[in-house]
C-alpha cells in the first residue's frame, strides 16, 4: 500500500512513527514544507526566557529518524494539488522548483495551521513577527536579546500571547499586551481565573489594552507604533499572536468541512468524506464532548493521538478517537491553571443552558505547613447535572493542575455531578483534605439543583 502523508510536525510525525511500527511492508512517503520535524511551539516562550539553553529539545523526533525506520522523507517538498478522485497530489522541491507528481492508496492530511495574518495597514514594516515555526523562535530568542529593543507590543492575548509577554517581561522589555476580547484567554477561563491572572500581570509590570483593535502600525522602515482606536503605542518589535487557521484550501470542494473553521470533517477513525484521505491533527474537525458537535481544537495532545488513531485504522486495527474536551493547561506570572470541557462565558455566549459553582478553599488541612489556595470552577446543565466543564487554579508552589484530567474524564463519560462527588479518591494531609475543593464543588453544585 503507497501512503502519502502531508506534513509532519506532531500529528504527521505520530502517524508515521506509529504506522511504521505496526506494518513495516507498507510504503510511507512524507512531505513537508519546512526543515525540521517534531517542533514544540509550546516551547519558544521558554526558550526566550532562558528555561533551558540547548534548542535541540524543541525537537523530540528528526527526518534522519524516520528515514531509518524506512519512511521516505521528503523536507522542503510543498504539496501543491490534492486529487481525491484521481488520487494523486503535485509535489514542488522547494529547493529546485521542480513540480512531480505521486500517486496515493491513501493520503493522510496533516497540514495544520497558519497564524491569522489580517490586512492591517503597515503590517509589512520591519520587526513584525509571528510565533510558529522555530525559524520565528530563533528571531523571537535573538530580539528578546537585542538591547536596542526596548519596547514590544504582543498581539493577542491567548495561550502563546501571554507566554511570550511573560518572556518579554522577564527580558526586561517593557512590554504591551493588546487584545479585542475583553480580557485575557477568554476561550478557556472565566473571569474569576482571568482577573487575577490580569491583576498579576499589571503588577509585573505589563500595560494591558484589552477591548482594543489594531488599526495600523506606523513606522518608516521598520515599526515604531502600533496604532488602535484608543491610542498609539511605542513598539520597537511586534509579535502576532492572533490565532491560526487551518492550511485546507487544497481539499476545498473535494472534502467535507466544518463551515465557521474550514477544518476537515471526519468519523471516530479520522477519516473524511472520502475514505481514503485521513485528516489528522490541527487539520481536522473533532467532536467535542460538552457540545455534541464537531470543533476546531488544535492543541498538540489532539494532534498526537489522531496520529495514532488513524495510523492504527490504516493497519487495520480499530482504536476508536473518544472526542475531546479541549483539555489545557497553562503556568503563567505564578498562575497554575488548568481547564476542561467549556466554561460559563461559552455558555452565555452560544446560548447553552448551564449553571457554575465557583469554590475557593485552602488545599490542605489548615494546620499543614505546606497549605495553599486552591480554586475551582464548575460548569453544568442543571437539568441533568451532567458535567460541561472545569477550570482548577493554584497561585503558589502548589500544583493541582492535574486534577483536571479527572473532570475531562467524567465529560467524555458525559458523568454527572452526583456520579464524579462519589468516586474513590484518597485523602492525605500531604496533599489534600476529607472534603477535598473538588468535592466541595461538586456538593455545592448538586445543593443548588
Amino acid at each position: 500500500m503507497k501512503i502519502i502523508v502531508m506534513g509532519t510536525n506532531h500529528a504527521g510525525t505520530s502517524f508515521v512513527r506509529t504506522l511504521a511500527n505496526l506494518k513495516k511492508e507498507h510504503e510511507i512517503t512524507a512531505y513537508d514544507k519546512n526543515t525540521n520535524i517534531s517542533f514544540l511551539g509550546c516551547g519558544i516562550a521558554l526558550w526566550v526566557s532562558d528555561e533551558f539553553e540547548d534548542s535541540n529539545g524543541l525537537f523530540y523526533s528528526s527526518p534522519q529518524e524516520l528515514e531509518s525506520m524506512g519512511i521516505n522523507v521528503k523536507m522542503e517538498h510543498e504539496i501543491i494539488e490534492v486529487n481525491s478522485k484521481e488520487k494523486f497530489v503535485m509535489v514542488k522541491n522547494l529547493k529546485t522548483g521542480e513540480i512531480f507528481k505521486d500517486e496515493f492508496d491513501k493520503l493522510i492530511y496533516s497540514a495544520g495551521t497558519w497564524p491569522i495574518v489580517p490586512p492591517i495597514k503597515g503590517i509589512d514594516k520591519g520587526n513584525i513577527f509571528l510565533s510558529k515555526l522555530f525559524q520565528h523562535a530563533q528571531i523571537i530568542k535573538k530580539k528578546a536579546k537585542d538591547d536596542s529593543v526596548k519596547d514590544v507590543v504582543v498581539v493577542g492575548a491567548g495561550y502563546i500571547g501571554i507566554e511570550l509577554v511573560e518572556a518579554f517581561a522577564k527580558a526586561g522589555k517593557k512590554v504591551t499586551l493588546i487584545d479585542m476580547a475583553n480580557r485575557v484567554t477568554p476561550a478557556y477561563f472565566d473571569e474569576e481565573f482571568t482577573n487575577p491572572l490580569q491583576e498579576r500581570m499589571i503588577k509585573a509590570g505589563v500595560e494591558l489594552r484589552m477591548g482594543e483593535t489594531v488599526k495600523e502600525f506606523k513606522g518608516s522602515e521598520n515599526i515604531e507604533f502600533v496604532v488602535t482606536e484608543k491610542g498609539e503605542y511605542k513598539a520597537d518589535l511586534v509579535i502576532l499572536s492572533i490565532g491560526f487557521k487551518p492550511l485546507t484550501k487544497l481539499v476545498e470542494g473535494q472534502l467535507e468541512l466544518e463551515q465557521r473553521s474550514k477544518s476537515i470533517l471526519v468519523n471516530e477513525f479520522q477519516q473524511t468524506s472520502n475514505p481514503d484521505i485521513y485528516a489528522i491533527g490541527d487539520s481536522a474537525s473533532l467532536m467535542h464532548n460538552s457540545t455534541g458537535k464537531h470543533s476546531h481544537v488544535a492543541l498538540a495532545t489532539n494532534a498526537v493521538k489522531t496520529g495514532l488513531v488513524a495510523a492504527y485504522h490504516v493497519a487495520g486495527i480499530e482504536l476508536p478517537f473518544p472526542g475531546v474536551q479541549g483539555t489545557s493547561g497553562i503556568n503563567i506570572f505564578g498562575c497554575k491553571y488548568a481547564s476542561t470541557g467549556i466554561s460559563e462565558a461559552f455558555c452565555k455566549k452560544n446560548n447553552i443552558e448551564a449553571k457554575s459553582v465557583f469554590w475557593k478553599d485552602a488545599d490542605r488541612p489548615e494546620w499543614m505547613s505546606s497549605v495553599e489556595d486552591v480554586q475551582i470552577k464548575i460548569v453544568y446543565n442543571p437539568k441533568t447535572l451532567r458535567l460541561l466543564g472545569a477550570q482548577i487554579g493554584s497561585f503558589g508552589k502548589n500544583n493541582h493542575s492535574e486534577a483536571i484530567f479527572m473532570l475531562s474524564l467524567a465529560i467524555q463519560k458525559g458523568m454527572t455531578l452526583p456520579e464524579i462527588a462519589l468516586i474513590d479518591v484518597y485523602f492525605l494531609p500531604h496533599y489534600n483534605k476529607p472534603f477535598n475543593f473538588i468535592l466541595q464543588a461538586l456538593l455545592n453544585g448538586i445543593n443548588k439543583a
